[in-house]
């Protein structure tokens, strides 16, 4: 018997976790948080509040009906934290091995070093995609998939003949950016599949979602047309989603001005990247691992701001990220009228996202910036697409 238990992430966006079970032995994939939950606790550090606490307040998936069961594995599948942000508040809860890409370990292994109220000691096991490992009596393979992080995976759960695809987060990129298509070969292979859980974030709309390539088209276009002005370029974007980062380096240089990171968030996963070799920045990028001690490097850029890029956080309108502190005038960096300021993100849809974000853009608009806005394409799946994918891979269930 296969047992496929969604404990999270099924009929929301975000905390996800899932169990599958083959007889007596288990896997959970992913352990994620559940982000607009966990922002309307504005109070909250949560680096210090237990697991009871965050399943509580509905901020991570409860694990009540895994606890006491033979789990032979975590896998996760991809960096971001509605997929492994829960680990290191659930894992040290099972003697159990940690799978993921040496990516995803990178970055969760950044988050563990900020938790504070539970002990992580579980083994992690860097698996590359393409790569396979057993977990007790189960098969676990990943497959290379697209998304707006690097290094996600489909993973392929199995034992014998019955096997179950966990395609969570996905996009059909026919040109993406900084990685190869996903590997389409692979898929094509899969006999005779049990199931499939694929992700439908972006299901309502009829797609094709555009490629990661078009982005890089539009960024140039509005990144030339700004820098025509003459004026200050401020960019904000997902501070995970490195090949848009990539793209938005690589047109400043070639405009003749200077890339500037600055943000915590972005300092976290540019660093990831490029320990790992996945992202390498040219000498010419300067990066602000924290606000407090970039102020120096903020205050050239204010003066020459003609001759720079500055990418930072704050696309969701958050109360703390540079891009709010700037529309505040709380760096030395002031913005001033004919600056531009460009949103490559969307607004999450959750009214807190959205109340922060109107507040920021009215703040930049009373100082006269000039706002791009949507200069961006989703990392997920359109109907389009979801189809195309579930006729590739041909499994006897569906779990949308």
């Amino acid at each position: 018997m296969v047992e496929i238990l969604p404990l999270g992430g099924l009929g929301e966006v975000g905390k996800n976790m899932t169990v599958m079970g083959f007889g007596k032995e288990c896997v959970i994939l992913d352990m994620g948080i559940r982000l607009d939950t966990l922002l309307s606790f504005e109070e909250l550090e949560v680096g210090d509040v237990g697991r009871e606490e965050l399943i509580a307040r509905s901020i991570i998936p409860d694990d009540t009906a895994v606890r006491g069961r033979k789990v032979v594995g975590i896998v996760i599948s991809h960096a971001h934290l509605d997929h492994v942000g829960a680990v290191s508040k659930l894992a040290g809860f099972y003697k159990a091995p940690v799978v993921g890409t040496p990516y995803t370990l990178e970055v969760f292994k950044r988050l563990k070093a900020e938790e504070r109220a539970c002990k992580v000691r579980n083994r992690l096991i860097p698996l590359k995609p393409g790569g396979r490992i057993r977990l007790g009596g189960i098969e676990v393979e990943f497959i290379h998939a697209n998304h707006s992080v690097p290094q996600t995976v489909f993973v392929l759960v199995g034992k014998g003949e019955k096997q179950v695809l966990y395609a969570s987060d996905f996009k059909l990129d026919e040109r993406p950016i900084l990685e190869p298509r996903m590997d389409f070969s692979r898929l094509r292979r899969l006999d005779n599949l049990l199931a499939a859980m694929v992700g439908t974030v972006r299901l309502n709309e009829q797609g094709p979602i555009p490629s990661e390539s078009w982005v890089a088209g539009e960024l140039r276009r509005v990144l030339a047309e700004a820098h025509e002005a003459g004026k200050g370029v401020v960019i904000t974007t997902f501070s995970s989603h490195l090949a848009r980062i990539k793209s938005i380096v690589e047109i400043s240089l070639a405009l003749g001005r200077r890339p500037v990171i600055v943000g915590r968030s972005l300092w976290e996963y540019l660093s990831a990247g490029m320990r790992l070799g996945i992202l390498r920045l040219p000498e010419e990028v300067r990066i602000g691992r924290r606000v407090r001690s970039s102020k120096s490097l903020l205050r050239k850029v204010a003066r020459e701001r003609e001759e720079y890029v500055l990418i930072c956080t704050g696309h969701q309108g958050e109360p703390n990220s540079v891009l709010s502190l700037l529309a505040e005038d709380r760096l030395p960096y002031r913005l001033e009228r004919g600056d531009s300021v460009i949103f490559s993100s969307s607004v999450i849809p959750h009214p807190i996202n959205q109340a922060n974000r109107e507040l920021l853009e009215t703040k930049l608009q009373l100082k006269g910036a000039r706002i791009y806005r949507e200069v961006h394409a989703s990392g997920h799946a359109g109907r389009t697409e979801t189809m195309e994918f579930l006729r590739l891979i041909n499994p006897s269930h569906v779990v949308p």
